[in-house]
């Protein structure tokens, strides 16, 4: 998987990715930390695998990545964890995006 990004945009997202650390771990601690990690890795980076496939720009992948995160993983975690624990509710969700992000690439070439 070939991510395209110019180096100045590779700069920025690790300078922005950074100032949420810290600033998470200064104002709300190790949990504050972990949750926030928890986030991008659940919420955002799935769905910026997904519209990694299409002609979108970075800001605008990063921005829809997030917010469509936040309304559509939710959903099969609710609905699974109902009949089985939320923990596996949530690594089976987190697999399924991630893998139609890479079966999405595999047949978008």
């Amino acid at each position: 998987m070939s991510l395209k990004i110019k180096l100045d945009d590779k700069i920025t997202a690790f300078i922005i990715l950074a100032l949420i650390a810290v600033f998470s771990f200064i104002f709300l601690g190790f949990a504050g930390f972990k949750v926030m990690f928890g986030m991008i890795l659940l919420y955002f980076l799935p769905f910026y695998l997904i519209l990694d496939n299409f002609n979108i720009q970075m800001a605008d992948k990063v921005f829809l990545s997030f917010f469509i995160g936040l309304g559509i993983f939710s959903i099969p975690v609710y609905w699974l964890g109902t009949v089985i624990s939320f923990k596996l509710a949530i690594l089976i969700s987190f697999l399924f995006f991630i893998l139609s992000a890479f079966i999405l690439k595999k047949f978008k070439k």
